[in-house]
């Protein structure tokens, strides 16, 4: 009976930061964190006009742990890009990207997605037909 219950508890702290079926949870700022999707240049409304702002429309749903909100991982299908002067000529509407940044909730009212990415770097991926 002692090895069973040594066990249950061994699976429950080695499955206890993962969702099952997607691996492990995803930290916020200040750790790295890679993502893949589309990029889509939506528009939002604001105080002063309309916002057009980089969003990443994961190929995956990413889940996120974030102890402000709850204990356990939150999903995310959908992060908005900040901390991009500028993207790269390749990389259009409906791109497909990977993107290295960190990950944070967002508190401001210009931040339009549960959680933004601060991104770091680029990559288109190309897609063969």
């Amino acid at each position: 009976m002692r090895i069973w219950r040594l066990s249950f508890i061994g699976a429950y702290l080695g499955l206890s930061g993962c969702v099952i079926g997607y691996g492990p949870c995803l930290f916020q700022q200040p750790i790295k964190n890679t993502l893949t999707g589309h990029v889509h240049f939506r528009d939002y409304p604001a105080a002063d006009g309309v916002d057009n702002v980089p969003v990443l429309a994961l190929d995956r749903t990413a889940y996120i742990y974030a102890p402000a909100q709850s204990h356990h991982c939150l999903p995310a299908n959908d992060v908005q890009l900040v901390g991009v002067a500028e993207f790269p000529q390749n990389v259009i509407e409906n791109s497909h990207v990977s993107i290295d940044g960190v990950l944070f909730q967002s508190v401001s009212g210009r931040e339009h997605t549960p959680f933004v990415m601060n991104v770091t770097t680029i990559l288109p991926i190309r897609t063969s037909h």
